[in-house]
């Protein structure tokens, strides 16, 4: 009687085990085991692409959008002969048009494939090492390409070049990716091609990115495109398939998560046909701080004020410049950098604005002032005559006239070198200057100034949401003559982006945010220490620059502050690795209105005088583009 009982409990406990596993498989896993039955009994195929979300301006403008186009397609039938793909490639090369590029590579390939013989286009000797193991037949293979470009490529005909075109596109990528052998195809050719019914052949839709303001944003906007199969991991981990359209550069990676669309999905039925199992789902738009009024109204301004300038004095190595119009929380609402190519040609190259760096003159003397007060050799309104510094074994550095009696406010609005000099000089440790004096710099010295530059923006990241953002270029000597230099803007070189952060810190009274294209909520990254008293003092310099000073003339319609800055440049005009050249650059920093900052503004000229000496003219271009600017901005 005992053991029927045992052997009752353990029957029990085996049903309950058995039932509960099944409860739960019907309740929690039945999707999860009908997936896994369905993935090994149906086949499944997916569309082309899908369309990334659109990219709007500020106001709901479409930057970016997508063109649905029909195609050709190839895909890849696992037991297909070459000699078979070369038939389907010959039938469908009577349809590439004349227009079409064709590379030695692609000969070759062709050519090599073709034969299927690899003993054709080697030696006897070669062949013996290959036959042997001493080569391997990636490395025979490497000899019979270079064979078949010396030789053989110049023989083939005409008609066989397309055929050799059209295997290389049903060859190229991931073998098991469906490839777009003919796009932008009228009904006519389309439907041609598809009544061939030509094996692995078929139509389809994809979806390619436009700009409908094509000089304006481009090189920021980002480019789309394969997956790269350095990083193709990463994006499978991420449940994105091979032959999936990614974001490659800029804005179209940085928000890639973002903009990704999810393809259509088919079964494939037991006669061949398509059944559409999910449909296609678009991307997330974006929206950015980008105006693209203001953004076209600048493209205007920038193209006639290059192109004026081009020709005139001085002018031989100049090309264009960059303008950035922000606002002091970090948002950016326009920017566009122009350059000139060797026909007379405007190109955008806006992505300098985080790639490019340059030495950008008095523009950083508000902040090299802010280093006077933290380090206490700054006596607010105390004032010293503008005079010149002569360095032991350095040359006199003066400011560019003499400018009378300077104090902190003075000192920025009329541009003094001399009152930096003085000031980086008792940083040092040097209270009283004397002709011709000794002096040793410390690295410490620099980071003295370094440190307040980067609580500016300048020297650090600007965290913009762009990737591969350069910090600029630092200077790696240590001399008190470079410290010198350094204060007045002549040592260190900055991106145009870490100038605007610059001035929207100063027009901020001091809090530095991020830097943003995307519409949204900006981050305070640093603050600057600096006293509210010498901040406003700062800021009242600077007001007084735009009014009676350096920058008189720039902003006319509403009450501003700025700083102009000018600076020496070495550039290589022979491309012989050397920089011999000297140049000036200019620039501008501004923001407005004075108490309540709507716009901060930066525009960089590089090279804009060939600083001849017997006559260094400097076009006034930033004068020209900062005052339509802002007579546009403020019109009301």
């Amino acid at each position: 009687m005992v053991i029927n009982i045992k052997k009752y409990i353990y029957f029990l406990i085996l049903f309950l085990l058995v039932s509960s596993r099944i409860l739960y498989i019907n309740l929690y896993k039945k999707d999860y085991y009908k997936n896994k039955l369905e993935l090994q009994t149906k086949y499944y195929t997916y569309g082309l692409s899908a369309p990334r979300g659109k990219i709007l301006d500020i106001n709901g403008n479409i930057i970016v959008d997508n063109i649905k186009k029909r195609v050709i397609v190839y895909e890849k039938n696992k037991n297909i002969s070459k000699t078979q793909e070369l038939v389907v490639a010959k039938k469908l090369s009577k349809y590439l048009k004349d227009n079409y590029t064709i590379s030695e590579d692609e000969l070759a390939f062709y050519i090599f494939n073709k034969s299927n013989n690899i003993k054709l286009f080697l030696t006897s000797d070669e062949y013996h090492k290959l036959k042997m193991n001493i080569y391997s037949y990636n490395d025979a293979k490497d000899i019979a390409i270079k064979y078949i470009k010396e030789n053989l490529i110049n023989n083939i005909s005409i008609e066989e070049k397309k055929i050799a075109k059209i295997y290389n596109l049903m060859n190229k990528d991931y073998s098991y990716d469906k490839k777009v052998i003919f796009s932008n195809v009228t009904d006519e050719e389309y439907f041609k091609i598809i009544n061939e019914s030509i094996p692995g052949v078929s139509g389809g839709y994809i979806y390619e990115r436009i700009y409908p303001y094509e000089d304006l944003l481009r090189s920021i906007l980002g480019n789309t495109g394969k997956i790269n199969k350095d990083n193709k991991d990463d994006y499978l981990n991420d449940n994105y398939m091979l032959s999936d359209i990614v974001g490659i550069s800029y804005l179209e990676k940085e928000y890639e998560k973002e903009l990704r669309g999810k393809k259509a999905k088919y079964e494939v039925l037991s006669d061949g046909s398509l059944k559409l199992v999910e449909n296609e789902i678009s991307g997330s738009d974006i929206t950015l701080n980008i105006d693209i009024n203001i953004e076209k109204e600048l493209s205007n301004i920038l193209k006639k004020y290059i192109y004026d300038t081009k020709g005139k004095v001085n002018t031989e190595y100049y090309q264009g410049s960059y303008v950035l119009v922000g606002k002091p929380t970090g948002e950016i609402v326009a920017a566009l950098g122009y350059k000139l190519d060797e026909k007379g040609n405007i190109n955008e190259v806006t992505s300098d604005i985080v790639n490019s760096s340059f030495v950008m003159g008095s523009v950083v003397k508000a902040a090299s002032n802010t280093v006077g007060y933290h380090e206490n050799v700054i006596i607010p309104g105390k004032k010293v005559n503008d005079n010149c510094v002569k360095l032991y074994l350095n040359t006199t550095k003066c400011s560019y006239k003499k400018l009378g009696l300077v104090d902190d406010i003075t000192a920025l609005q009329k541009s003094s070198n001399y009152y930096q000099y003085i000031n980086a000089l008792k940083v040092m440790g040097y209270d009283k200057y004397t002709y011709n004096m000794k002096v040793d710099a410390k690295e410490e010295d620099f980071n003295k100034y370094r440190n307040i530059f980067n609580e500016y923006g300048l020297g650090s990241k600007t965290n913009i949401d762009l990737p591969n953002e350069s910090t600029g270029i630092k200077g790696s000597k240590i001399a008190a003559d470079l410290l010198l230099n350094f204060s007045i803007g002549q040592y260190d070189a900055y991106t145009p982006a870490q100038v605007l952060s610059y001035i929207n810190t100063v027009a901020s009274s001091g809090k530095r945010y991020n830097l943003s294209l995307l519409n949204k909520e900006n981050t305070v990254i640093d603050n600057v220490d600096i006293t509210k008293d010498n901040m406003n003092r700062i800021q009242t310099g600077l007001n007084n620059v735009v009014k009676y000073g350096t920058g008189r003339g720039y902003v006319t319609n509403i009450d501003a502050a700025g700083k102009t800055g000018t600076s020496e440049t070495l550039i290589d005009t022979n491309n012989d690795g050397l920089y011999e050249t000297k140049t000036i650059s200019t620039s501008f920093i501004g923001y407005a209105p004075i108490n309540e900052p709507k716009y901060t503004f930066v525009v960089i000229s590089p090279n804009i005088s060939s600083n001849k000496r017997q006559n260094n003219y400097k076009v006034p271009i930033n004068r020209y583009i900062i005052h339509d600017l802002t007579s546009f901005l403020f019109e009301n």
